[in-house]
């Protein structure tokens, strides 16, 4: 079978903003006396705000509600984005307009909410390179369960079968393959890829200038 479709993720994958995501997280929970470390946040990166918000309300004993949490959180990481820099990772803008001449369909699928998805989209400047833009707003159920993946495909107009997943996150690997879909991970030199590949990827990539059209073939191939 053959991979007509890649679906990225957003944050860690098209652009370089895990970091601003696990600060804004600490900030709130800094000030109700509280601390995430980083291995901590690692296994929880790819769940949405609230679904976040909800597994660290329990973690610490929070007494507000993870809406209101995961609201202010989202207000932070808005204000930041909107004030500051955000930098694609590497590779990304070149993948992307290489994936896009070679004519695949591109996909955004994030956990993100719809106005983070829409202020990354316009400062990246990708928006007419991807054919669907999915966010946690769009779908009942964020990852690991499979809506945000089967939506973009949907809009796609691509099988699930013909579609590739780009993601950062063990639980978005997760999503993939229950969706019915191939994945790879992005996975930092250095870091163990090995959760993922367990989780059922295919690769691990240190950078997305290791997606190209010769490796979509390769992974086709492995598919088969």
């Amino acid at each position: 079978m053959s991979i007509d479709a890649v679906l990225f993720d957003m944050d860690g994958v098209l652009v370089d903003s895990e970091p601003l995501h696990y600060a804004t997280t600490n900030a709130v929970l800094g000030r109700r006396g509280r601390r995430l470390d980083e291995r901590e946040y690692e296994g929880l990166k790819g769940l949405t705000d609230v679904a976040l918000f909800e597994r660290l309300s329990e973690r610490f004993g929070l007494s507000e509600a993870p809406l209101a949490l995961a609201a202010e959180r989202v207000g932070e990481v808005l204000v930041a984005m909107a004030e500051g820099v955000l930098l694609p990772t590497d590779g990304a803008l070149e993948c992307l307009l290489t994936l896009h001449a070679d004519g695949l369909r591109l996909a955004l699928a994030s956990s993100a909410t719809r106005s983070q998805v829409r202020l990354v989209v316009e400062k990246l400047g990708i928006g007419r390179l991807l054919g669907a833009v999915v966010s946690a707003d769009d779908v009942t159920r964020g990852k690991p369960a499979p809506d945000v993946f089967l939506a973009a495909a949907s809009r796609l107009g691509v099988a699930p079968a013909d579609c590739l997943v780009v993601e950062d996150a063990v639980l978005g690997i997760v999503a993939a393959r229950v969706a019915g879909m191939s994945a790879v991970a992005l996975v930092p030199e250095g870091q163990d890829p090995s959760a993922h590949l367990q989780a059922g990827a295919l690769a691990a990539l240190p950078s997305l200038r290791e997606l190209t059209p010769s490796s979509l073939e390769r992974w086709s191939a492995q598919k088969d």
